[in-house]
């Protein structure tokens, strides 16, 4: 009785170490395919106020793998505000399997003031882009 208790618990054990094992693999396979995001491209407007964002970030799976959350923060040229997180934007899947995009209406930036944008994968890593606002950006205004 004894032994066949003891047996019973060894086919119980092995087992429940089969699972685990196929689970750690399960997740170490996740794990390699995940990557940061890698590259950025940020566009601003001082005539409409937009801000533009594209994130490349290629993914198998839009709702496995994809950018989590966008943070944008302003540091003012007068340091007045200095990495003031003003958008924080939050993803659930990544709509094209290649990148994300979004959108913003940011008024009120003037030359010399910096934009920090921070994007997030939702498994690993993260990439940050920085945008300072120049006279580029205001000269379209003055032209007719």
């Amino acid at each position: 009785m004894l032994q066949k208790m003891v047996e019973w618990n060894m086919k119980k054990f092995i087992e429940m170490k089969k699972n685990y094992i196929l689970i750690l693999l399960l997740l170490g396979f996740g794990l390699l395919s995940a990557h940061e995001p890698a590259e950025m491209k940020v566009k601003y407007s001082a005539l409409t106020g937009s801000l533009s964002i594209t994130v490349y970030h290629k993914v198998n799976s839009t709702s496995v793998h994809y950018i989590k959350r966008l943070e944008i923060y302003l540091n003012r040229q007068n340091k007045e505000l200095q990495d003031k997180l003003i958008i924080s934007q939050e993803f659930f899947s990544q709509p094209i399997r290649n990148e994300q995009r979004a959108h913003y209406i940011v008024n009120d930036l003037n030359p010399g003031d910096a934009l920090r944008i921070v994007a997030y994968c939702n498994l690993f890593g993260q990439l940050e882009e920085k945008l300072i606002i120049t006279e580029a950006n205001w000269q379209e205004l003055a032209e007719p």
